[in-house]
């Protein structure tokens, strides 16, 4: 299920939840709309780490977006 959400930059990023995570947590898609997405694993304590990530549908080595730790803590409480 694709939830979209505005952060505090005022960018909308849609959270796609993708598959559990062996011993807790979850990975998750997050697109921009200007064409950056993210696949990012998320603890339960809301840690994160960016597993792939492109740009416009093409593998880039894109930089973490500074809100990322705020949806990573409201996708770690649930």
């Amino acid at each position: 299920m694709k939830e979209t959400i505005e952060v505090y930059t005022g960018e909308s990023v849609t959270i796609e939840h993708l598959e559990a995570l062996p011993g807790g947590g979850a990975r998750f898609e997050l697109t921009t709309e200007d064409g950056r997405k993210w696949h990012v694993d998320v603890t339960r304590d809301g840690a994160t780490e960016i597993v792939t990530s492109w740009r416009d549908g093409v593998l880039a080595d894109l930089e973490e977006p500074e809100w990322l730790g705020d949806v990573a803590s409201r996708l770690a409480r649930g």
